[in-house]
């Protein structure tokens, strides 16, 4: 192996020093669901993917929805890889051979299928029982038209489609409790100020074994091009520590009242807004944080969370927890309109439109309905 697993170390900042100190391995668990993305992180380590095959995947992670769902293209996968990997070169097939092997060796089975159709048809081509099976791969991937058959074989499709899973996540529902979300960072204040504290992806290093051998090899040119592979992703994994470090710094200085007080005292903060500030691309920001979460004074929240649009001077989510409260304390159903009379008398600049659309978002059934509901 060209690439090692060394002691793992979670770092420690603190924001106002700007100190770093090694600490013993520092596992965070909370009982809950353990993140799609750090589960699949693991599974990288112990795959059979080449150096250069890992970073690929590693892009895909990235680009996965809650669902387990690629909602990138192959080519998009490697024009981001591209990117990443300026010296690297590839083809988009080499992409396609990753994916592939990720939806079928990786759990949950069909991980980074393009969609549903997609991953129906890999668990078809998985089972060997299936009645019918050329004729129902054939509907599948809409080769046959479903009118042009009898109602026998309808039949039999549509029993076949009810049995198959519709997401790659429906393989791991089951088992939810038993699982860990595991805190990718986090922050706690003390009389010294805020502390980060970061729990680092695995930390890897250059096999000196394999690298001794490079004196025996005749021809470098296949060695050195893994070996060039092996530093792009040991540099990529110190820019992605030292980047999450740079956030959620950041985050705490914009951020500081709602992550002591909780969600009423957001403030707005876009992604873009803060990749500006960042000097950094919007989409590279999205993908550091996509699926990470952070342990902090009001609980384990999802990194994202600390974003939101901007109503007038307050943040959306803000706003929505103030539309919560307003309800929670009535004695007599309030209208959206009376709702929004109450905001724009704490002058938060709001549409009844706007707030019967956040009472909508957090499943608050309208006046009429709570006030059967009050008596």
């Amino acid at each position: 192996m060209l690439l090692t697993e060394v002691e793992p170390k979670t770092h420690e900042y603190n924001t106002y020093s700007g100190q770093n100190k090694n600490e013993e391995a520092y596992e965070l668990q909370i009982k809950s669901e353990e993140s799609l993305f750090t589960k699949l992180e693991k599974q990288l380590l112990t795959s059979n993917l080449s150096v250069q095959q890992l970073a690929i995947a590693k892009v895909i992670i990235d680009n996965l929805d809650e669902f387990g769902f690629l909602k990138a293209s192959i080519e998009m996968i490697f024009h981001v890889y591209q990117r990443q990997y300026s010296k690297e070169k590839i083809n988009i097939q080499e992409c396609e051979v990753v994916r592939n092997y990720m939806q079928h060796n990786f759990e949950p089975l069909g991980i980074a299928s393009f969609n549903t159709q997609d991953f129906l048809l890999l668990q078809v081509g998985k089972q060997a029982n299936i009645i019918e099976k050329p004729l129902i791969i054939g509907l599948l991937s809409e080769d046959i038209s479903i009118d042009t058959i009898t109602p026998t074989q309808k039949s039999i499709f549509l029993k076949v489609v009810k049995s198959l899973l519709k997401t790659p996540l429906d393989n791991t529902q089951d088992d939810v409790q038993t699982q860990f979300i595991q805190a990718d960072a986090s922050i706690y204040k003390d009389e010294g100020g805020w502390h980060i504290k970061l729990k680092s992806l695995p930390t890897i290093a250059i096999n000196k074994q394999y690298l001794a051998l490079r004196k025996k090899i005749k021809d470098k040119a296949l060695f050195n091009q893994h070996l060039s592979s092996a530093r792009g992703l040991m540099s990529f994994i110190e820019y992605r520590n030292k980047s999450l470090q740079v956030i959620v710094s950041t985050l705490i200085n914009k951020q500081e009242l709602a992550l002591i007080k909780g969600e009423r005292f957001l403030k707005p903060l876009s992604q873009k807004e803060m990749a500006l500030e960042l000097n950094i691309g919007e989409s590279t920001l999205s993908r550091l944080i996509k699926n990470k979460y952070i342990d902090t004074p009001i609980g384990t929240i999802k990194i994202q969370d600390l974003f939101s649009a901007n109503v007038g001077q307050n943040s959306s989510k803000s706003v929505k927890q103030m539309i919560i409260e307003i309800i929670q304390q009535e004695k007599n159903a309030l209208s959206d309109q009376k709702i929004t009379d109450i905001l724009m008398q704490d002058n938060i600049n709001i549409g009844r439109r706007t707030v019967t659309k956040y009472r909508k978002s957090v499943n608050i059934p309208c006046a009429r309905d709570r006030n059967h509901q009050l008596r």
